[in-house]
């Protein structure tokens, strides 16, 4: 079970925090791909 507490925000705060630095550059293509490719379950033996 998480942790995870709900954080709010200083008066003085936005409510909607801002990105980091490296949310700001796009995904590679093979990134998007690898993405796709988990979203699937693998579900081959691959026992031998």
């Amino acid at each position: 079970m998480s942790d995870h507490k709900e954080r709010i925000p200083a008066p003085d705060e936005p409510s909607v925090p801002e990105l980091e630095v490296d949310e700001t550059i796009a995904p590679r293509p093979e990134e998007e791909i690898a993405d796709a490719l988990r979203a699937k379950p693998d579900l081959g033996d691959h026992s031998g």
